[in-house]
């Protein structure tokens, strides 16, 4: 029989694939399944998530008993089809999985802070409930619903704006400024920190370590469009932090990895 995996990461694309390389450091085997073949390497498998089938193949691996699963989904569209056939058709198969008999295994499932309403405000973190008031939050929000009733310890993980510092200079393009209302308040985390702070949450579960129910994955820049608009144009030195508007926040930035990116300033001023 073959050694067992410790970890399934379920939608393995950019964030899942930086998240293995990091979990395999600490020796974890480390599954990585996806729609797309990966040719030669045995550690990932191609298989659909929407159909029936490929949840009895994954009910057929060999599993430690520390077992974490994964779920970094994306849906194919932007559209409200897609979301429900992604989000909801697959928090529904995996509380399923999850929750069977003799398996009781241990999920974190990456959500969005778009759980909240566009007109919700103040500080929002882990403890505000969200009032969704479109159907994408409302049904990133169903989804979290399904894994919170899984019988085993989960972690839901709500990532607000993942951002390079390539996909930074995109708001330098006036045609992309005219889309954003620059009184809004931007909420974002570089794709390094959530890398590591799912690190962090995966690691932890598979120890059997304290974890919490909802995490959110924010960095310490809350701040508007328009601060940072001046801040790529030269107009400012700095950027600072919202004090007013939809301020994501979070109750546990003590227990989670430091931000190697705290702000965007830190980006935009590295060589």
């Amino acid at each position: 029989m073959s050694s067992p995996w410790d970890i399934l990461i379920l939608g393995c694309g950019r964030l899942g694939g930086n998240l293995k390389t990091e979990l395999e450091t600490e020796k974890l085997r480390v599954l990585g399944v996806r729609r797309s073949q990966v040719k030669k390497d045995a550690t990932f498998l191609s298989l659909d998530l929407d159909l029936p089938e490929s949840w009895n193949r994954l009910a057929n691996l060999p599993l430690s008993e520390n077992v974490v699963i994964v779920a970094i989904l994306t849906p194919d569209a932007r559209t409200e089809d897609a979301y429900r056939q992604r989000y909801i058709g697959i928090s529904e198969k995996l509380r399923h999985f999850a929750s069977s008999p003799g398996r009781g295994h241990r999920v974190v499932w990456v959500s969005s802070t778009a759980v909240f309403g566009q007109n919700q405000t103040g500080s929002l973190d882990e403890s505000v409930m969200p009032m969704p008031d479109n159907w994408r939050g409302t049904l990133v929000r169903e989804a979290e619903d399904n894994i919170f009733q899984i019988q085993a310890k989960t972690t839901v993980l709500r990532f607000a704006g993942l951002y390079t510092a390539k996909s930074l200079n995109r708001l330098r393009d006036p045609e992309m400024r005219k889309k954003l209302n620059p009184e809004s308040v931007s909420n974002r985390i570089h794709r390094d920190d959530a890398v590591s702070l799912l690190r962090r949450l995966v690691v932890d579960h598979h120890n059997h370590a304290n974890t919490p129910e909802l995490v959110h994955g924010v960095d310490r820049g809350s701040t508007e469009y328009r601060q940072i608009f001046d801040r790529l144009d030269g107009a400012r030195p700095q950027i600072d932090s919202a004090e007013v508007g939809r301020i994501i926040a979070t109750r546990y930035r003590a227990q989670m990895p430091l931000l190697r990116h705290p702000t965007l300033d830190s980006v935009l001023t590295r060589p």
